[in-house]
């Protein structure tokens, strides 16, 4: 009944609630796998105690992972306390939560029927949640970081400009992901949503019958359409995800384009670390890279492909596609084959998703004051295993 409604606080209940085992993922369509899983009551927060502190003791920091994928995938368990928390000495809360995903977290009309943003304003929900309960599993409501990567990174910086968020956290980090990253707002979500209304034999012209339509269909057969919405793999990543809502929204989560906030410095005045890792086009073009037939198709479609792996399909006019094509391609790889150069590939990639983008964005919210301290960091350690190893299957025999 609460489908694409702002979420509500839970209702009270009475006993004691089993909080031992996590609760459902969020619907989505899995990018390992390409599977649909999941469940729409999926609005859980798990909150993680040293079992050594006891209540009355000193409050503790509070930590608050947002996870990754896309705004597509993945769920708040998947980065669990585990080494975190293992040391006796590592005294903290950490709280991480589950957000809806895809078009049931992300899809707009364009209008205040759907604005759009649900699930960044689930994530202040969770938050608002964190600041008035947290204190009863001997945390501090005034010291509260939160932190994510990849999407969940975009989301900790999307805080920093939404009117929405303001308060509900102390200092933030986003690894691999900030507003400015061209995923981060999605372009023509009120004509994917449209379309995705069309497939399942709903209404389109009238927003108001597109959305009471779309609520008798299946959660499943909703979240079934996303494939619809990429080019080729699972590219682009983000068919469905943050927008800016339009004027006249109460409570919009973002009132204004990203740029625009930064630009005018108004963000949250407390600390930011952001950064990047040395080869983030690496996790995007593992596929790519682990099939010999897809690195000839690239290179014998580049021009067609390149707007959908690099996210500019939306943003640059069909006439000039081409160019833009070229240019990056003599940019980087001056005239190599792309079937010979890997190694550029996964910089430019890396480059147009992430590292362009993270670099603006913190250099414009340093410029918002003293107050604002920003750091940035690189990361290029290399450890005994990566999750690129399971899309280039590079550990396998």
């Amino acid at each position: 009944e609460l489908r694409f409604k702002v979420a509500q606080p839970a209702k009270p209940w009475k006993g004691v609630f089993n909080a031992s085992t996590y609760g459902s993922v969020c619907l989505q369509f899995t990018h390992i796998g390409y599977q649909v899983v999941g469940s729409e009551d999926c609005l859980f927060i798990n909150v993680f105690r040293p079992q050594k502190h006891k209540l009355g003791d000193e409050l503790l920091d509070v930590i608050v992972h947002i996870h990754g994928g896309a705004f597509q995938f993945l769920s708040g368990d998947f980065f669990k306390p585990t080494f975190l928390m293992d040391d006796d000495n590592h005294h903290i809360i950490y709280v991480n939560f589950n957000y809806r995903l895809g078009p049931l977290g992300f899809m707009s009309t364009g209008d205040k029927v759907l604005p759009g943003n649900l699930g960044l304003k689930d994530q202040v929900a969770a938050l608002k949640w964190i600041r008035d309960n947290i204190r009863q599993f001997g945390g501090d409501p005034d010291s509260v970081t939160i932190e994510g990567i990849s999407a969940g990174g975009v989301s900790v910086h999307y805080h920093y400009l939404s009117p929405l968020s303001r308060g509900l956290f102390h200092r933030g980090i986003s690894g691999s992901g900030a507003v400015l990253n061209p995923w981060a707002l999605v372009e023509s979500v009120p004509q994917k949503t449209r379309k995705l209304a069309a497939f399942l034999g709903c209404p389109t012209a009238n927003s108001a019958e597109l959305v009471s339509c779309l609520e008798t269909r299946p959660a499943e057969m909703i979240v079934k359409q996303v494939p619809q919405f990429m080019a080729f793999l699972y590219n682009p990543y983000s068919p469905f995800g943050p927008v800016v809502e339009p004027d006249g929204v109460t409570d919009a989560f973002l009132p204004r384009h990203p740029y625009d906030i930064l630009r005018d410095g108004k963000t949250a005045r407390v600390p930011w670390l952001a950064g990047f890792t040395t080869e983030e086009g690496l996790y995007p073009a593992a596929e790519i890279i682990a099939d010999k037939d897809l690195m000839q198709k690239l290179e014998d479609n580049w021009t067609e492909m390149a707007p959908h792996l690099l996210d500019y399909n939306f943003t640059v006019k069909a006439s000039d596609r081409q160019i833009v094509a070229d240019k990056i391609r003599q940019y980087y790889l001056k005239g190599k084959p792309i079937t010979q150069g890997v190694t550029e590939l996964v910089q430019l990639v890396g480059d147009r998703l992430f590292g362009a983008g993270i670099a603006q964005a913190a250099l414009m919210q340093g410029l918002a004051g003293e107050e604002s301290a920003v750091y940035v960091y690189r990361f290029g350690y290399r450890g005994a295993h990566s999750v690129s190893e399971k899309f280039s299957h590079s550990d396998e025999d």
